[in-house]
């Protein structure tokens, strides 16, 4: 529910920005549109129409990239803004410009209102195409993607208010309905295909919603650093990223790095942050018979030849034979019905020399005394050894002993 009224609002913030940027491109350009309309060959109007939009597609890419910082760091970002989309759309415009009426002029009669919407879907997904290598995980097919339905949606409100309103007010009108409808699509599509995604919860109340891919989204409070500015942390905190269709988080602070699955939460600064992930099961705690444990004392059990497991205020003792359940570890989800995540096996006669067996169906990283640290997947075992801290999604224990 918070990602779907958060995509609303990002998409109602980009549309709005597309439309201003497109409203206004069209503004500059409409002192200069008497030698679009007096085009008297295929290259002039070529020419004429490359020139305008790429002024308009200028002004939407640089209103949508403005949305964009205003929605995930809270506060206009003019000069990045400019830098990041004023050039770039210029050139994507303009291309997309003269592609289109190359193909309206030259292949159509110049009346075609079918052909016209059609090349205002072609102008919408370059431009589109454009954006996506401005907008970190937009993705180039969802960028060309949302881009050309919004071209074409945009493309009949222009030729709407072509129709209706007189000439320069149509044109103002319809280079605004493009950028808005270019604006809406993108974050539409975004939000339809992509794969994983964080929503950030502000302890204000504010949400919003990044996708996640394989430019990592960062976090910290040094904006050149980081994507998402958190105030009070150090300069690069976290970093999320999906890598072979896992998401990988990276915590700077503790030198801890984590897969996570959808529902997963990490708590940083001011703000909490939710992993959802379309591939993978929400994590659930199922309903198993808990983990007997043993009532000795920690220094009794480890002089009886036993590892012991600290989870919180919890303390496990670990020997040969040993089964823990989701109910231990709410964390993780078994593989088999019997809800056992994870069990200690004798790795050799000395039975201190111990195995902690992953039966999940997510990776574990452990980290020895020296440092080392080491991903345990699915049915493998890690050795147990004091000192050894193990982080089971968003729980971490430790192998302790007397």
């Amino acid at each position: 529910m918070k990602r779907n009224l958060s995509a609303l609002k990002k998409a109602l913030q980009f549309g709005i920005s597309g439309a201003v940027g497109g409203f206004a491109g069209n503004l500059i350009t409409e002192p200069f549109m008497h030698h679009l309309n007096d085009s008297t060959s295929v290259f002039d109007s070529v020419l004429s129409t490359s020139r305008w939009f790429g002024l308009v597609g200028g002004g939407i890419a640089t209103a949508i990239m403005f949305g964009y910082y205003y929605y995930i760091k809270g506060k206009p970002q003019i000069k990045q803004s400019l830098k990041n989309g004023g050039l770039f759309g210029v050139i994507a415009g303009a291309i997309s410009g003269a592609i289109a009426e190359g193909i309206f002029s030259g292949i159509g009669d110049g009346e075609n209102e079918l052909l016209r919407v059609i090349c205002w879907g072609i102008a919408g997904g370059l431009l589109g195409l454009g954006l996506s290598k401005r907008i970190p995980n937009l993705g180039m097919l969802r960028g060309a993607g949302g881009g050309g339905v919004g071209g074409l949606l945009g493309g009949c409100l222009f030729i709407l208010f072509a129709y209706t309103l007189s000439g320069t007010a149509g044109r103002l009108a319809g280079c605004g309905a493009i950028g808005f409808w270019i604006g809406i699509m993108l974050v539409v599509a975004e939000t339809l295909f992509n794969k994983a995604w964080l929503v950030i919860s502000y302890d204000s109340g504010t949400n919003r919603t990044l996708t996640i891919g394989a430019e990592p989204v960062t976090f910290g409070s040094d904006e050149n650093l980081s994507i998402i500015y958190i105030p009070h942390v150090s300069p690069l905190a976290m970093r999320f990223q999906l890598e072979g269709g896992q998401i990988v988080c990276e915590n700077f602070d503790s030198g801890a790095v984590s897969y996570l699955r959808s529902g997963d939460q990490k708590r940083i600064g001011n703000c909490t942050i939710t992993v959802g992930n379309s591939d993978l099961p929400t994590a659930t705690s199922a309903r198993v018979t808990p983990t007997i444990l043993s009532q000795a004392s920690p220094a009794n059990a480890f002089a009886n030849g036993q590892f012991l497991l600290t989870l919180g205020s919890r303390v496990i003792p670990l020997t040969a034979g040993t089964q823990l359940f989701t109910s231990d570890i709410p964390s993780l989800t078994a593989t088999a019905s019997s809800g056992v995540v994870a069990l200690v096996n004798s790795r050799s006669p000395n039975e201190l020399s111990l195995g902690l067996i992953n039966l999940s169906d997510r990776s574990w990283w452990a980290t020895d005394s020296q440092g080392d640290m080491k991903m345990i997947e699915p049915e493998s075992t890690l050795t147990l050894a004091l000192g050894t801290k193990i982080e089971f999604g968003e729980l971490e224990g430790e192998i302790v002993g007397s």
